[in-house]
């Protein structure tokens, strides 16, 4: 099964348990992107699946302006 990319908000401890690490990873991104196989965690926290454009999109506008410490625009792509 293929990764899927959802927006859905942290709601703090419980958001994301171990059990739900374990079953399949989920990570994390900036812009409220989450990236995972883990549909039943999805589904728990009440996640809106994305395309990988609709996330990246995400992604892009919460970083624009962000800048490393040679002055460039940060730059995070999504897998």
């Amino acid at each position: 099964m293929a990764s899927k990319y959802y927006k859905a908000t942290n709601t703090g401890k419980g958001f994301i348990t171990h059990a739900d690490n374990a079953y399949k990873h989920v990570s994390g991104y900036p812009g409220e992107v989450w990236v995972t196989e883990n549909t039943a965690w999805a589904e728990r926290v009440n996640a809106v699946e994305q395309t990988k454009a609709e996330a990246q999109a995400l992604v892009d506008a919460d970083i624009k302006g962000s800048l490393d410490e040679e002055g460039n625009q940060v730059v995070v792509t999504l897998p």
